[in-house]
């Protein structure tokens, strides 16, 4: 058979394969196993290498009794059927579980640092609050003397012009009674 003739299903196959590799499901090997990889789906193919409980494949094809996978370890070969499942086995949840505890015990010291800073920012507002508090105290009494010492020269001017002109007037009505420039009709 020609080239030309097998370059089209070799495609289309490979076109098939990429395809449901893209819809490639994940699951997890479990229990306590170590599992060889092989070429193809029985024990007289090689062994690509091996995976363990907890590391996790793509199950790109199931049969009866072999299923094809993908590992970052081995890359694509076969195992044998029943050794996977969809959840994440405790060890894998354990490990999941001890990362999320360090990364929020982390993230409780960086708030609990945030916090005291935010208490020592409180305490240094409050202070300078409280000491502007006195300030303006201080500085309304000192207004309330002043505008008291500021009216006394303003009522002394103002009752020195009135004796003075209570005075003048007095004198002057005296001095006209005596000259008898009054005029009788």
């Amino acid at each position: 058979m020609p080239r030309r003739y097998l370059a089209a299903p070799i495609a289309l196959a490979g076109a098939l394969l990429a395809a449901h590799a893209a819809t490639a499901e994940q699951s997890w090997v479990k229990g306590e196993v170590l599992l060889n990889v092989r070429t193809g789906p029985g024990t007289e193919y090689r062994p690509l290498g091996a995976i363990t409980t907890g590391d996790p494949v793509d199950v790109l094809q199931q049969g009866d009794s072999w299923t094809r996978v993908r590992t970052e370890k081995t890359g694509e070969g076969w195992i044998p059927a029943g050794f996977l499942q969809d959840a994440p086995p405790p060890i894998v949840r354990l490990e999941r579980a001890e990362s999320e505890a360090t990364q929020l015990r982390q993230r409780v010291e960086e708030l609990a640092a945030e916090a005291e800073r935010l208490r020592a920012a409180h305490a240094e507002a409050a202070a300078r609050a409280s000491e502007q508090s006195q300030e303006i105290e201080r500085l309304t009494k000192q207004n309330a003397s002043l505008q008291a010492d500021a009216i006394w020269p303003v009522l002394v001017a103002g009752a020195s012009i009135l004796v003075t002109g209570g005075m003048i007037g007095a004198w002057m009505r005296s001095g006209r009674r005596g000259a008898g420039n009054r005029v009788r009709l």
